[in-house]
Parts: C-alpha cells; structure tokens; sequence
C-alpha cells in the first residue's frame, strides 16, 4: 500500500505536520497483501524528497524500547554514513528523517509526537541533520489533526465492525478515500508482489531468510551477470550502495568497485 507516491506524501505530512513532495520511494517496503485483515498491515520504506532529504517510514506493532530506540540510531546513522561525501564537503550531506507509527506502544514510553533531534545540554541544535519522529497513536484524539485521527482509526481497524467505523467517520476525506481504495486493493490482489514489472522488482527487498536460501542454490554465472546489471542501473540512479547490495547480494566493495568502472 505504502509504495504509493501520494499515500506515502501524505502520511508523511500528517506525521511531520508539514507539506511533503517526494522525489521517489527507492528502498525498502514490506507489506503482508496475503492476509485480508488491518492487523497485518505494517510497512517500512525509506523516500527522497524534492528538496534533498533521506525520509524512513516505518510502522512499529509493539515497542521494546531498548531494541527500537538503538536499531532507530543505528539505521539512521547507516543512511548518513552511507551518502558519499565528495572532497570533504560534508555540507552537502542529506538530511535524515526516521519516522515512527506506533500502534500498540505502552503509553508511559511515549509521548503523542516525540520529536527527537541532535541538542546540547542547553537545548541549542547541535544539527539538524539527523532527526527522529515517534508517532503512538494510542495518544491521539480529538485534540489532533485530521490526518492524525485517520491514520489511528485505520490502524487500529482489526474488525470489519472498526473498519466500517473508520469508513463512517473518517471514508470520505482525502486520506480516508485513498487508505479505503489502497487497501482494498491490496486485499482484492492478494498476489500483487508477483505481478510487478521485472523492471520495478528491485523496489522490494528480500528478507534475510529469502536472501539465504538464494545463496544455499548457488550463484549462477547468469544470475551474477544480472545482479551486476541490476546494481549498473541502480548506480546510475545514484541509489545508495548499501541498498544495492541489499537488493543484488554484491558486497559493498563489489559496488564500490563497480562504481569506478562507471
């Protein structure tokens, strides 16, 4: 669901309060169409936007605080470390966003909106290049915005008696209608991961456990030869290379590599 352009703006805007205009969704997504019910609905993708920033969207089901709040900085240290720096202007580094949707978060770890950003003791901005929103839609009412509301009806919709709930209250505004026609359409197209373009394939990422039975069957000289196809074109996209090697199965020194070659 999530992979569209527009949803994504537009959930991106309710979480950041802010208008967002993205450039493409180039990483990461993951979305169980195979099971027709909300509580199975959970995403991770990473966007650019128009005006230079790397954005992660992620949907959180439950919060071990420890585990998610040190795998939030070491992803996010990941996507700054990961841009190239050329000739030592690291003032042309993109600015992180890592974005949280906590839907069954205890309240007393959470606040409605935490927005979590690089300070001194003084509460000066150190950078801005680094921050992170956590959303707990158990915090939100009435008090907040629209799309706040909507996302937390959505969201917590694990009956078709709440979903028809959602739908009365919440069906006909403009997030309403396109989380109903997305969803329904995901739920209608329980194979739509099988019915992607070869050419868009590589938007979606294996999981580890796909990504290791690839290995246990061997690397054909064919399938190495269109990894590395795959990862020339990535590269031209100016992907990131740690998304190309999650993507293709090269190493970062095979990309690296790769690149110069280019």
């Amino acid at each position: 669901m999530f992979l569209d352009k527009t949803l994504c703006e537009m959930t991106l805007a309710a979480v950041l309060d802010e208008p967002v205009e993205l450039v493409d969704i180039i990483a990461e997504y993951k979305n169980d169409l195979h099971k027709a019910a909300l509580s199975s609905t959970y995403f991770d993708v990473k966007t650019r936007t128009a005006n230079r920033r790397i954005i992660t969207l992620d949907l959180q089901r439950r919060y071990a605080k420890e585990r998610v709040r040190n795998r939030t900085i070491y992803y996010a240290c990941r996507e700054i470390a990961d841009q190239v720096v050329e000739r030592g202007k690291y003032e042309n580094l993109q600015n992180v966003i890592v974005t949280f949707i906590l839907t069954e978060a205890p309240l007393k770890h959470t606040t409605e909106n935490s927005k979590i950003q690089l300070r001194t003791v003084d509460n000066e901005l150190y950078s801005d290049l680094l921050t992170i929103h956590e959303i707990n839609l158990r915090h939100i009412s009435e008090q907040h915005s629209l799309e706040l509301q909507t996302l937390k009806s959505f969201f917590e919709a694990d009956t078709a008696e709440k979903y028809h709930q959602f739908l009365q209250q919440y069906g006909e505004s403009p997030l309403g209608k396109l989380l109903e026609k997305k969803y329904d359409s995901a739920v209608r197209e329980s194979t739509l991961l099988d019915t992607i373009r070869e050419d868009d394939k590589f938007m979606i990422r294996l999981t580890d456990e796909e990504r290791l039975l690839e290995r246990q069957e061997g690397k054909t000289e064919g399938k190495v030869e269109n990894q590395l196809l795959i990862a020339t074109n990535l590269l031209r996209e100016n992907m990131l290379f740690d998304f190309i090697a999650r993507v293709t199965g090269l190493s970062l020194s095979e990309i690296t590599s790769l690149h110069a070659t280019l």
